[in-house]
């Protein structure tokens, strides 16, 4: 009777343990996706985020007379080449020295322009702005205006969790997952929560990365300073502790086949 209890109970743990564990289709991208399928009604790439106060934007405003562009960009005319203002303005803290900041009343303070307001307007519309306002002063002048604080924070069920910044025009939440080295094997592929601050709080989107159908969601691009939160599987803490229950199990299963040799 004891050695059919203790069998009843090896078999027991068995199927828990082997219900505990996860298939590799859980961690399979777009699994619904056909080959050659062609998918149609995408969202847009481009992102329509509207400037705010506290952004940070590269801009450059060049003419034909090297001299005169020194007064527009002192900042470019006190670096040693193109590669060196490259290198300031590509990291955290060059954005932050060698940026413009739109300050709390919206408006961006540019060498001799002055103070242009630039808040609740797109990228390219600031661009066409200041464009305007150099024209009264250069002939022919060419001006760049770009987001340096174009940043997604990516936390959770990753293996690189942080904060990772993009110079692109569209960024995607596969992207920003693949910057952070993709997730963990505890990760629950289906249940990805972008949150997005807004005029009136902070949005949220659950996305399941396991279907196509997140390429319909207004999530799938992101906006600056966009969260990213990949939210671990409901079985996380028994994959965790499977090593111990397989140990455990190993000994039962060893101990039934001693108690039956023995009751022989």
């Amino acid at each position: 009777m004891k050695y059919n209890n203790l069998l009843t109970l090896v078999i027991l743990l068995s199927v828990i343990f082997l219900s505990g564990c996860r298939s590799s289709e859980d961690l399979i991208y777009l699994k619904d996706v056909s080959q050659e399928e062609w998918m149609k009604g995408l969202p847009e790439a481009e992102t329509e985020y509207l400037v705010k106060a506290g952004d940070i934007l590269y801009v450059s405003i060049k003419s034909m007379n090297p001299e005169v562009n020194t007064l527009f960009n002192p900042e470019e005319g006190a670096m040693a080449g193109a590669s060196m203002a490259y290198q300031k303005f590509t990291t955290p803290q060059g954005a932050y020295l060698y940026g413009f900041e739109v300050d709390m009343e919206g408006n961006l303070n540019l060498p001799v322009l002055g103070s242009i307001a630039v808040k609740g307007h797109l990228q390219e519309d600031v661009e066409k702005i200041v464009q305007e306002r150099a024209d009264l002063y250069l002939k022919d002048a060419t001006v760049k205006v770009k987001l340096l604080n174009y940043k997604v924070t990516v936390l959770g069920e990753v293996r690189s969790p942080g904060v990772y910044y993009n110079y692109n025009n569209d960024f995607t939440v596969l992207e920003a997952l693949a910057m952070a080295n993709g997730n963990t094997d505890y990760a629950s592929i289906k249940r990805v929560m972008v949150m997005r601050p807004e005029s009136g709080g902070k949005r949220t989107y659950l996305l399941d990365l396991s279907s196509k159908d997140i390429f319909q969601s207004p999530a799938f691009y992101l906006h600056p300073n966009d969260y990213v939160f990949v939210e671990p599987d409901k079985n996380k803490n028994f994959q965790l502790n499977s090593s111990a229950i397989s140990v455990m199990f190993s000994s039962l299963s060893m101990l039934v086949a001693v108690i039956g040799l023995i009751i022989k």
